[in-house]
């Protein structure tokens, strides 16, 4: 597994933060980063399901 790792920062608007602050309570994630990563994996997952 490649460890390369790169930074990016968004902009949210507030309706979208919340939501990311649900998902985070919700799961029991730490932290926004949890969350993208989190996301990223399901997301990933259900595309190699479909292919």
């Amino acid at each position: 597994m490649d460890n390369e790792k790169h930074e990016f920062h968004i902009s949210l608007e507030k309706d979208l933060f919340d939501k990311l602050e649900s998902i985070k309570t919700y799961h029991g994630i730490k932290n926004i980063t949890e969350i993208i990563r989190f996301l990223i994996t399901k997301e990933d997952r259900e595309i190699k399901k479909a292919e």
